[in-house]
C-alpha cells in the first residue's frame, strides 16, 4: 500500500542520503530501480535503502519516470510522479554534498553520458532509454595494430583477438604509443557509445575494476565545436574546455565554473587528463586538414595525457596529416556481444514498461522476447540477419523493429530495415500518440528523400536550420503543399525524430546511415539513377570519396534491379564497388532479378580478378601478395588494414578462394598457392582443424615454407620472391598473414589512390614502418618475434578450409 502523502517527505529524505552515499564520484552508480519500487509501492524503507545501496543508478531522470506510460493505472501515474520528484531531489543533494568543483565536473560529465541512445536512435512507444552501463557491451578492437611487445596478461594465443580499449589505457603510463589512440570504424559500430562509456567509468571513479590508473575524462563532439575549431585563431585546448565545453556541463550545475582558470591546463600538463574527441569525420572535408593539424599540435603540447579520436576511415586516412601512434579498428559484433546486447536490452525495456519493477515474471517475459529475436537471428535459414546484427546500431534496429512488431518476420536486408523504421518513425509513432501531423506518412518521407539527396549532393552532413526550412518550402512548392514548413520540421523534430537539432549549429538526419538511405530512396523514387553514375569510380574501394556516395549507391542497388547500376559500374572499371553492389543485392525475393545478378556473376569475377592476373602472369610476387590481400579483405566487407578473423578463413566465398589458388598455382607453375601450402601444412603432420598445431609442427611447416630460418622468422623484405629460387609454398603471405602490425604502432590501414600514385610501395613502407617500431620504447627482437607468428598463425584457419 502507497504510504499517506504526509509520510511522503520523510522516506524521500531516507531514500536520498541512501542514494548520496552510492552516487557520488566514487560510489557503485551503477544497478537497478528495486529499491524504489519498494519504497513507494511497497512501503518498506528497509528493503528500499538495501536495494538502493546495492544497485541504484543515475539514469531514468528523463524517459523512464515520464510519468507512467499511456493505459497505466492511476496509482501507477503517482507512484512515477512520487519518484521523479526523489530522484530530483536526490540528484540536487547530491550536487550539494560534492567535495569540491573538480567532484561537481566528474558528476556532470557522468550525467552528460549516462543515457543509452546511439545515434540514430529517438524515442519511440514503448521503447525506453536505459542507463548506458546496464545495456553496454564492450567493444572488440583489432589486434593488426599492435605494437610487438605488448604486454597480453599472461592470455593465451586464442585470446589475442579479444583486445579492448582497457588493454592499451593500462599501459599508457609506460607505452607512449598508447597515449595517442585512434579508433576508426564505419557508422553504426559504436564509437561514440564506447566514449561515453569510457566517460562515465573515470568519472563514476569505477576505473580500478579495469584495472586502469585515474583520468579525468574530457569528452568533446568535435561537431559541436566546429566553429571555434575552425576559426583563423582557434582556442587551445585548454581554453576549449575551460570557455565552451565547462558551459556545456554547467547547465547541469553552474558550480562547476568554480573551477581554477589553469585547471585544464594543470590536468593535460601533468598527464592526469584523457580527451575524448568525437567523430573526426563529421567535420566538413575542406575543414579537416586545419583541424588534423590543430589536434596533432594539441597532442604534442600535452604529451603526458591520454588522447583518443574516432573517425570513419577514409577521413581519418585522407584528412589527417599526421596519424595518431596506434590505430584501432572496431570489430563487428561477435555472436557472443549479440546475446549479451539482446538480452540486456529487452531486460530494460520490460523492466521500464512495468514502472521498474525487476521481479521473477518481468524477467521470464524479458528473456522469451530476447530468445525469440535471437533465435531469428542465428537462423542459419536466414544468414543475411546474422550479418546485420554485426553492426551495432543495426542490431539496435532490429530489436526496436521486434518489439514494435511483435510477430512480423524481421527485414531481410538493411534498406528493408532501414523503410521499416521510418515507417516506425513517420507514421506508426504519431498514430500510437494519436498526432495528427501534416501530410500522409508516404508524403513526409517524399520530402525527407528530397532532402536528403540535396545534402548529399551539397557534401552536407548538418545544414543551418534557416536553410532547412527555406529547402523545405522549394521542395513544398514542387509537390504542391501548402504546409507551412517551419511548422513541418519542427514536428519532424518532435514526434518522428529522424531530423535532430545541434544547438545552434543546425540540423542533420539522426544518423547518417538514415540521410545515405533516404537519398538513395530519392534516387530510385525519380528513376534518376544517373545522378549517382559521376560518382561511381571515386566510390570504389580505393575512391577519392568513398566514404561520402559509397553507401548511398549500395542502398539504392539493395532497394531497385541493379543490374544496369552493375553494369555501369564494371564500365567506368570500379569492380571492387562493382562486386559489392552484386553482393548488396544477393538476397532479392525477385526470381527475375536474381537471375540476371548469377548471370553477372561470371563477369564480375573475371573482371575483379584481371589486376590480380596481370600481376601475376607478370612475375610481379610482391605487388600480386598486396592485391591479394586487397581482394580477400574487401571480400569479407572489411576495410584494407584491417585484419582476417578466423570466421572470416573459415567461411571465405569457395568460388573466390578457388579462383586466387588457381590463378597463383597456374601462374608460378605450382610453386606458389594456398592449396600448395595446405598439402606442405599436412605433410608436416597438421590437422585440418583450424586449431594452432603445436611447436614443432608449426616450426617445421614455417621453415618448409622459407617464413622462419635458423629459428627465426623472416622479415617480409627477407623472402625471396622468385619462383626459381623461392621454396615452394613461400607464397602468397604479405598482408593476408604477416599484417602490418609487428612492423609499426599501428599507424596501418594502407596508403591512399594518392600515395601508390606517387610511387608508394609495400616493401618500402614495410621496412620504414619496422625501423621506427625497432625505434620505439619497449621494442625487442623477442616481442618482434612474438608478433610474426602471431600473425603468421592465421593461416592456420584459411588452410582448414573446407574448399580449399
Amino acid at each position: 500500500m502507497v504510504d499517506e502523502p504526509g509520510n511522503q517527505p520523510a522516506l524521500v529524505n531516507q531514500l536520498a542520503s541512501a542514494a548520496i552515499k552510492v552516487l557520488k564520484p566514487g560510489g557503485v552508480g551503477v544497478g537497478s530501480l528495486l529499491g524504489l519500487w519498494y519504497l513507494v509501492i511497497e512501503s518498506k524503507v528497509a528493503e528500499a535503502i538495501a536495494a538502493t545501496l546495492i544497485g541504484f543508478c543515475l539514469s531514468y531522470v528523463s524517459k523512464l519516470w515520464e510519468p507512467i506510460h499511456q493505459g497505466n493505472q492511476t496509482r501507477a501515474k503517482n507512484t512515477g510522479e512520487t519518484i521523479n520528484i526523489a530522484i530530483n531531489e536526490t540528484i540536487e543533494q547530491l550536487f550539494a554534498k560534492a567535495t569540491g568543483a573538480e567532484d561537481i565536473y566528474l558528476l556532470c560529465q557522468a550525467l552528460d553520458c549516462r543515457d543509452y541512445k546511439p545515434e540514430g536512435m529517438g524515442a519511440r512507444d514503448r521503447i525506453f532509454i536505459p542507463m548506458l552501463q546496464e545495456v553496454f557491451v564492450p567493444l572488440e578492437l583489432d589486434s593488426s595494430s599492435i605494437a610487438p611487445g605488448l604486454n597480453r596478461h599472461g592470455q593465451s594465443p586464442e585470446d589475442w583477438q579479444e583486445l579492448r580499449i582497457w588493454t592499451f589505457l593500462a599501459q599508457a603510463q609506460q607505452e607512449p604509443a598508447y597515449r595517442q589512440l585512434a579508433v576508426v570504424a564505419w557508422g553504426g559500430f559504436g564509437k561514440t557509445t564506447l566514449l561515453k562509456h569510457l566517460a562515465y567509468i573515470y568519472s563514476m571513479r569505477q576505473h580500478e575494476q579495469y584495472g586502469v590508473p585515474p583520468l579525468v575524462p574530457i569528452l568533446l563532439p568535435l561537431r559541436k565545436y566546429r566553429t571555434q575549431l575552425t576559426s583563423a585563431q582557434p582556442p587551445t585546448l585548454p581554453e576549449l574546455v575551460m570557455k565552451h565545453h565547462l558551459k556545456h556541463l554547467a547547465e547541469l550545475d553552474p558550480h562547476i565554473q568554480r573551477l581554477p582558470n589553469n585547471w585544464a591546463a594543470t590536468l593535460l600538463l601533468s598527464g592526469k587528463a584523457l580527451t575524448m574527441m568525437d567523430g573526426f569525420d563529421e567535420i566538413p572535408e575542406a575543414d579537416r586538414p586545419a583541424l588534423s593539424r590543430w589536434i596533432s599540435d594539441q597532442m604534442r603540447r600535452f604529451d603526458r595525457s591520454v588522447f583518443i579520436l574516432t573517425s570513419r576511415p577514409t577521413a581519418y586516412r585522407d584528412n589527417f596529416a599526421e596519424p595518431l601512434r596506434t590505430k584501432l579498428w572496431v570489430r563487428p559484433f561477435k555472436p557472443k556481444q549479440q546475446h549479451d546486447f539482446v538480452q540486456q536490452w529487452y531486460l530494460c525495456q520490460e523492466r521500464l514498461d512495468r514502472g521498474g519493477r525487476d521481479t521473477p515474471e518481468v524477467q521470464r517475459e524479458a528473456k522469451r522476447n530476447a530468445n525469440n529475436l535471437l533465435r531469428q537471428l542465428n537462423d542459419t535459414n536466414r544468414p543475411e540477419l546474422a550479418d546485420l546484427a554485426k553492426n551495432p546500431l543495426l542490431l539496435n534496429l532490429l530489436a526496436t523493429y521486434h518489439r514494435s512488431n511483435p510477430g512480423v518476420e524481421l527485414p531481410r536486408q538493411r534498406a528493408e530495415l532501414y523503410q521499416d523504421i521510418c515507417t516506425l518513425q513517420l507514421r506508426k509513432r504519431p498514430d500510437a500518440r494519436s498526432i495528427e501531423l501534416p501530410l500522409s506518412p508516404s508524403q513526409r518521407q517524399s520530402v525527407l528523400q528530397a532532402v536528403a539527396l540535396t545534402m548529399m549532393q551539397r557534401n552536407l552532413r548538418l545544414i543551418p536550420e534557416h536553410e532547412l526550412v527555406q529547402q523545405i518550402a522549394l521542395i513544398f512548392q514542387a509537390q504542391g503543399h501548402t504546409v507551412d514548413p517551419k511548422v513541418f520540421l519542427r514536428q519532424i523534430i518532435d514526434v518522428s525524430e529522424l531530423v535532430v537539432r545541434q544547438g545552434l549549429e543546425g540540423c542533420e538526419f539522426a544518423h547518417l546511415s538514415f540521410q545515405e538511405f533516404l537519398a538513395a530512396a530519392q534516387i530510385s523514387a525519380l528513376n534518376q539513377e544517373a545522378l549517382l553514375y559521376p560518382h561511381l569510380a571515386n566510390a570504389n574501394t580505393q575512391g577519392d570519396d568513398l566514404a561520402w556516395w559509397r553507401q548511398t549507391i549500395l542502398l539504392y542497388a539493395a532497394q531497385t534491379n541493379p543490374t544496369g547500376l552493375i553494369k555501369e559500374v564494371l564500365r567506368q572499371g570500379a569492380h571492387d564497388l562493382a562486386y559489392a553492389c552484386w553482393q548488396e543485392s544477393q538476397r532479392t525475393l525477385d526470381a527475375n532479378i536474381a537471375a540476371e545478378l548469377e548471370a553477372l556473376k561470371l563477369t564480375l569475377q573475371t573482371s575483379r580478378y584481371a589486376k590480380l592476373e596481370e600481376l601475376l602472369k607478370t612475375q610481379q610476387w610482391c605487388k600480386a601478395d598486396e592485391e591479394t590481400y586487397r581482394l580477400m579483405i574487401t571480400t569479407v566487407g572489411k576495410e584494407e588494414g584491417q585484419e582476417f578473423d578466423p570466421e572470416d578463413l573459415l567461411s571465405f566465398p569457395c568460388d573466390d578462394l578457388k579462383t586466387i589458388d588457381e590463378l597463383w598455382v597456374t601462374c608460378s607453375d605450382g610453386k606458389f598457392g594456398f592449396s600448395v601450402q595446405k598439402q606442405i601444412y599436412v605433410k608436416c603432420g597438421a590437422k585440418l582443424d583450424s586449431k594452432y598445431p603445436g611447436d614443432t609442427i608449426w616450426e617445421n611447416f614455417c621453415d618448409r615454407l622459407g617464413w622462419l630460418k635458423a629459428g627465426k622468422y623472416l622479415g617480409y623484405n627477407d623472402l625471396k620472391a622468385d619462383p626459381s629460387i623461392s621454396p615452394t609454398g613461400e607464397f602468397p603471405i604479405a598482408r593476408i598473414f604477416w599484417g602490418w602490425g609487428q612492423f609499426s604502432f599501428g599507424e596501418g590501414g594502407g596508403a591512399s589512390r594518392k600515395e601508390k600514385e606517387s610511387g608508394w610501395s609495400l616493401e618500402e613502407e614495410i621496412e620504414r614502418r619496422r625501423n621506427k617500431s625497432r625505434g620505439s620504447m619497449g621494442w625487442t627482437v623477442e616481442r618482434e618475434q612474438m608478433k610474426m607468428k602471431e600473425n603468421l598463425r592465421r593461416i592456420v584457419h584459411l588452410l582448414s578450409h573446407q574448399d580449399l
